[in-house]
């Protein structure tokens, strides 16, 4: 047992376990998860409008969201596309991004405070750190577009990729309804991987960011799927929550993706602060 609780793997999870509650963590993911609630109705506005943009074909949405949603749902769901088709607000479109914009940037900055700390570096300053911060709203919106545009808007990627590349359709082995998952999954990795890399600390070496934007994207994407089984299972919440239900799970949810966000971050701290450790033991055995 003691060999197994002083082995690499465990004491790097310990060490992990030590800077979550050293570095306050879970008081960062809460600050996080606030921010990205205030983020999360302006998104809500400015998808609607987008998809409202996208002339899409009602019942080709339905047919994609069958598989995915409830029957009683589809109804609404084809109700809602059609209104958001027909009713659109410019002046509603540029409050809602200006509303992301500053609330997205608000989560980015929160982000960065967190990175300092578990690296003991300074970041950005001044008017870097607030380009950093709008650089990362865009993202953020751009992110969730394009996740969009591959749920709604049916097979027409698939068949821009066979023409691009002059594929025969037996050469390609997934099916739409499969394929759309790994370029979910793509884009959330190379999001995640980019904040990583813009809210790391300045100066020289830069911590390694790879490894743990991988396992955080991965996380968030199995998070997201297990916590939205338990809430179906969990029938009868609402006669105990009412109303609030829905904003309750909102919050629980987006705290649980903020901690995974920041864990990742802290996988990358323990692994820099390794390789670190071995650096300087092979340096000092070459010296000596």
């Amino acid at each position: 047992m003691q060999r197994l609780w002083n082995s690499g793997a465990v004491r790097f999870v310990r060490e992990m376990v030590r800077i979550y509650f050293a570095k306050r963590v879970s008081r960062s993911a809460a600050e996080l998860a606030y921010f990205l609630v205030l983020t999360f109705f302006p998104v809500l506005i400015c998808i609607n409008a987008f998809v409202g943009l996208l002339d899409l074909n009602i019942q080709e949405v339905l047919d994609a969201a069958a598989p995915f949603f409830p029957r009683e749902t589809l109804g609404i769901l084809g109700d809602y596309v059609g209104y958001i088709t027909s009713n659109q607000s410019t002046a509603l479109l540029i409050a809602g991004a200006g509303m992301t914009l500053f609330s997205a940037s608000a989560a980015f900055r929160a982000l960065m405070n967190i990175m300092e700390e578990l690296y003991g570096r300074k970041g950005y300053r001044g008017v870097w750190r607030i380009a950093a911060s709008l650089v990362f709203s865009v993202l953020f919106l751009l992110t969730v577009y394009l996740s969009f545009v591959v749920l709604l808007t049916g097979d027409w990627l698939f068949r821009l990729v066979e023409d691009f590349f002059h594929l025969e359709q037996a050469v390609l082995p997934w099916e739409w309804q499969w394929f759309r998952f790994l370029l979910l999954f793509l884009m959330m990795f190379f999001f995640v991987l980019v904040v990583y890399r813009m809210a790391a600390p300045r100066g020289k070496p830069r911590p390694p960011v790879l490894t743990g934007a991988f396992l955080a994207a991965a996380a968030l994407v199995a998070a997201s799927a297990l916590f939205s089984w338990f809430i179906g299972l969990s029938s009868r919440y609402s006669l105990v929550y009412g109303s609030l239900a829905s904003v309750i799970i909102l919050l629980v949810w987006l705290y649980l993706c903020g901690n995974i966000l920041i864990l990742g971050n802290v996988f990358n701290c323990v692994w820099y602060r390794k390789k670190k450790v071995k650096a300087l033991r092979q340096s000092r055995t070459w010296k000596s």
